[in-house]
């Protein structure tokens, strides 16, 4: 026999092993015994803890939505406070001091003006800046910047 009939030969068996093989794993797991069912008061207890269950899993949906909302609220803040600081390290700031005691509407006016200032789109993820007519302006994960930081994009030139 030479090697080309082998080559065949072994190419025709290969189906059947597996075949076999498989039928084998299926005869040894069937003949696995399965778990004996379970008494009837034991599924009437389950019962019994299925309100409770459900009570658990609705708070649970409340309060992560409670989360989510706080986690949206404390990223508008965080983002404020990074332009604010931004600024402030660039001078634009006159003496501006943030501090627990500012109404709200003393820093509502600065951010404003801050975003006034604000006309670039800083990439957070590549470091790049870009202009409004730029495809990646506000629409990557980033914030807006001033129009000399970070690395001008390519594209727009920043």
């Amino acid at each position: 026999m030479n090697w080309k009939t082998f080559k065949v030969f072994l190419r025709s068996l290969r189906l059947p092993v597996i075949a076999l093989l498989g039928g084998l794993l299926v005869s040894a797991f069937a003949l696995d015994d399965p778990e004996p069912a379970k008494p009837a008061a034991a599924n009437q207890e389950a019962r019994g803890e299925q309100p409770q269950i459900r009570d658990g899993i609705s708070q649970l949906r409340e309060e992560n939505a409670k989360l989510r909302e706080e986690n949206a609220q404390l990223r508008k803040e965080n983002q404020q406070l990074r332009r604010l600081l931004a600024e402030k390290v660039e001078g634009n700031v006159t003496s501006t001091t943030v501090t627990n005691s500012v109404s709200s509407v003393q820093t509502n006016q600065a951010i404003t003006e801050a975003e006034g200032q604000l006309t670039h789109w800083f990439t957070t993820s590549s470091g790049k800046r870009h202009n409004n007519r730029c495809r990646y302006f506000k629409t990557t994960e980033g914030r807006l910047c001033s129009p000399d930081e970070g690395k001008p994009c390519k594209l727009c030139g920043g």
